[in-house]
């Protein structure tokens, strides 16, 4: 049996393994962005390069060193974030968040679909999580971000992130 498959377009995991290695795995990657339009899957592909770049600059403790590239890559000038505890709009805003993000958490969660629909893609992870009401087990968190993808660039983002009371990073002061 393979460590994973694709059941309607949704990545399952069959070996634990995989939440650790998945950001180094060309097939990995390469059967949740497939689709049968070139156009769709070439956006699955780039919203997926993103996390994983993203992921690899966190794991590898070099977002300070790399995080302005990696976002000229993916991201336009004038990104739109809807994240209310982000910086602001913009791709400067967005790299300096990320540069004072607490970046400790492990290995991202893997992406485990993504759907496209125009300009609007939508990507899914997984995460296994301690059971809060069931003492040694796991339940699975799913997590969604929405991303407008416009000429090959990221230009705005969605995510269900709530504002909160103090925010994770503080805003900059006027």
């Amino acid at each position: 049996m393979s460590d994973f498959m694709i059941i309607d377009g949704i990545a399952q995991i069959h070996d634990p393994k995989l939440y650790e290695t998945w950001l180094d795995r060309e097939d990995y990657l390469a059967a949740v962005s497939a689709s049968p339009s070139p156009e769709v899957a070439a956006t699955k592909r780039l919203l997926i390069d993103f996390q994983v770049a993203l992921a690899k600059i966190v794991r590898d403790k070099t977002v300070e060193e790399n995080v302005a590239a990696v976002m000229t890559k993916f991201v336009g000038d004038e990104y739109i974030q809807h994240d209310p505890n982000a910086l602001g709009n913009g791709r400067d805003n967005l790299i300096e968040y990320l540069r004072k993000a607490p970046l400790d958490r492990g290995t991202a969660p893997p992406v485990v679909s993504v759907t496209v629909e125009g300009e609007l893609g939508c990507v899914m992870f997984r995460h296994p999580m301690p059971d809060p009401v069931a003492r040694g087990q796991t339940y699975d968190w799913y997590i969604l971000t929405t991303f407008r993808v416009r000429g090959g660039k990221l230009i705005e983002h969605w995510s269900a992130f709530q504002k909160m009371q103090a925010p994770l990073i503080p805003k900059p002061s006027a």
